[in-house]
């Protein structure tokens, strides 16, 4: 529900980065997160969340950013200011900044009555505005709450820095319950995110390549834009694994986040091979909530996000890599395990009904302390 200025009277307004799309086709991570803690908080009606980009969700309150652009500004200075000028108008009494902790110091200059909490959902440690411990501690003065995704961001946000207050809490992503899909399962494995070298996707494939000839029936399905042109255009790393696969390699592109969600809802086995430190791994946790057999890195999040109920692998070694890719997809009673472990895991912890319980409880002190 996109609302008028003048209709607006909320009192917590969710700020979303400036660059983050909200679209039914293409949604950023962070959006998502941010529509899922606003549709399911027991404030709900008195939740709006801004941005710049079209919103194209009718069940969210949405305050777009307009004529905000400043030729003379930079454009984090000019958001920040157009974000300023939105919550004196709508007269917010909380501010919860998604991801952008160099917003920090600048939207507690510009408006001192608003309590500002800052929603983690990425490496401190790697995000403009609070590299340095000294940048955290600053951070932590200025605001009155910070919700990390997974402990493992919380770990490096303290690390160096002194929480006496304990404004720091652990704030899970979810996924909001539905009834189990009645969509038969296929022996597909199942990759969804962006084609970056860092999401693993090289070695996923260089894996499938190896493990294919013993599983004749098995297909890979890829579901993300080649931005990067990991398997088209000139020079392609994977060309030649594309080509050897042929038709036991699917490439989807992008696909809207309720046709990822339909990917794995057929897929046997869910992978998330990561080489980089996921912040949380939320395309792990889909792939849990839709029955898959989870195979994941452990790196940063996914550990934690899978916990026992999937295999964790080094992406790195592709032949150990290819061996259990091999081994789940062969031992049917081993696949069927992790699939009840991994439905039960993410229905028992991650049901977007009991995370969002911290962050409501986190909610209603910064309204009553207002």
């Amino acid at each position: 529900m996109v609302i008028a200025p003048s209709a607006l009277s909320r009192t917590i307004g969710v700020v979303l980065p400036a660059r983050e799309t909200f679209g039914v086709q293409k949604s950023g991570a962070v959006a998502l997160c941010a529509r899922d803690f606003a549709a399911y908080s027991r404030f709900r009606e008195q939740i709006a969340i801004l941005g710049a980009a079209e919103c194209e969700y009718p069940d969210v309150r949405y305050r777009r950013l307009v004529d905000w652009r400043r030729w003379h500004l930079r454009t984090r200075t000019a958001y920040v200011r157009g974000v300023a000028r939105a919550a004196k108008d709508d007269g917010f009494a909380v501010l919860e900044i998604q991801n952008r902790p160099q917003f920090v110091a600048a939207l507690s200059e510009a408006l001192p009555g608003v309590k500002l909490a800052l929603h983690l959902h990425n490496d401190p440690q790697e995000m403009e505005g609070s590299r340095s411990p000294a940048e955290r501690q600053a951070i932590l003065r200025r605001v009155e709450a910070v919700y990390c995704v997974s402990a493992f961001v919380l770990g490096q946000f303290l690390s160096g820095v002194r929480d006496e207050a304990r404004k720091t809490i652990v704030v899970y992503n979810g996924v909001a319950a539905a009834a189990e899909s009645a969509t038969p399962k296929e022996k597909i494995f199942a990759f969804v995110g962006r084609l970056i070298r860092d999401k693993g996707v090289v070695e996923l494939t260089r894996a499938f390549v190896i493990a294919a000839p013993d599983l004749p029936d098995w297909r890979l399905v890829i579901a993300g834009g080649d931005s990067a042109k990991l398997f088209h255009g000139r020079g392609a790393p994977l060309a030649r694994e594309r080509d050897a696969l042929a038709d036991r390699l699917t490439l989807l592109g992008q696909v809207s986040h309720a046709e990822a969600m339909a990917l794995f809802a057929r897929a046997e086995i869910g992978v998330a091979p990561s080489i980089w430190r996921e912040p949380f791994g939320r395309t792990a946790l889909e792939a849990m909530w839709q029955g898959c057999a989870v195979i994941a890195t452990g790196a940063g999040a996914l550990a934690e996000v899978v916990d026992g109920a999937g295999e964790i692998v080094d992406a790195r070694d592709i032949p150990a890599f290819a061996a259990t890719l091999r081994r789940v997809a062969s031992d049917e009673a081993l696949r069927r395990r992790l699939q009840e472990s991994a439905r039960a895991r993410a229905r028992e912890v991650f049901d977007i009904r009991r995370v969002i319980e911290p962050l409501d409880d986190a909610r209603a002190r910064l309204l009553a302390a207002h």
